[in-house]
């Protein structure tokens, strides 16, 4: 039976006429593709979150996640530097919205994550009001309601065999911090160490200054991550493969 195989979630979509098992197939025809797809993706949640796809198919993981380095320089309060972060939670997605258009060759999602946390090193030059932070050690930042918008454009390339395969443009990923947040960092005042808390405590009253200057690189991370594994799961997917028209019985 002709099929679109049309597979996506958390921005992360796959297309293909060879499939790992754990994908299934929604046809053309369907009422509803937008629906069929969301139901797909709950079935393949453990799948796309250990990068396991079955068949010999792995790409990188979903939980948990490893950022090598972020840097922020907002020229004048804050420079920053946090490395070796490992982000864990983000298994318990939720897809919000999606819409697909095949005539557009576009895909758009609104993505939760209801609570992430993440761990690694920093070092921080931080202005607050009279408060000068100069801190280097161990941070932890525990983030509620997480929302991505994920959009994803595709097209068609030949490739070195002379076969036109599914490839996706850079994808565009926009975050917004929704919920709380709330950091923990260590040593945040090295010549006055008791004062740690309290400075803790301070960045905590306003933790959005830290965080909207972390959007942009965080955003990047996330658009590299996703176009991987959406270019990972085409698996070489020609365009009458990919969109196959159903052939009248």
């Amino acid at each position: 039976m002709n099929s679109v195989i049309l597979v996506l979630a958390l921005g992360l979509s796959g297309v293909s006429c060879y499939l790992p098992p754990s994908i299934e197939v929604c046809h053309r025809d369907v009422p509803d593709m937008d629906k069929c797809v969301l139901a797909v993706v709950g079935k393949m949640r453990s799948n796309i979150v250990s990068g396991d796809y079955g068949n010999g198919t792995k790409l990188p993981s979903l939980d948990p996640l490893y950022m090598e380095r972020l840097d922020i320089d907002d020229g004048s309060n804050l420079q920053a530097t946090f490395r070796n972060t490992i982000i864990t939670g983000a298994k318990n997605f939720h897809v919000d919205k999606m819409h697909i258009n095949p005539a557009n060759r576009t895909l758009n999602l609104l993505i939760t994550l209801d609570n992430v946390v993440l761990k690694g090193k920093y070092n921080m030059n931080l202005r607050l009001g009279l408060l000068l932070v100069d801190g280097d050690g161990d941070s932890t930042l525990d983030l509620t309601d997480v929302k991505l918008l994920v959009k994803m454009n595709y097209f068609f390339a030949e490739n070195s065999n002379g076969r036109k395969t599914m490839q996706f443009h850079p994808i565009d990923v926009k975050i917004k911090y929704a919920g709380t947040a709330k950091f923990d960092m260590t040593n945040l005042l090295k010549d006055k160490p008791r004062l740690g808390q309290a400075a803790n405590e301070a960045i905590n009253e306003s933790p959005e200054l830290i965080l909207e200057k972390t959007k942009h690189p965080v955003e990047q991370f996330f658009s590299k991550l996703f176009t991987t594994i959406a270019n990972g799961l085409m698996n070489d997917a020609e365009e009458e493969e990919a969109f196959p028209v159903r052939i009248p019985s």
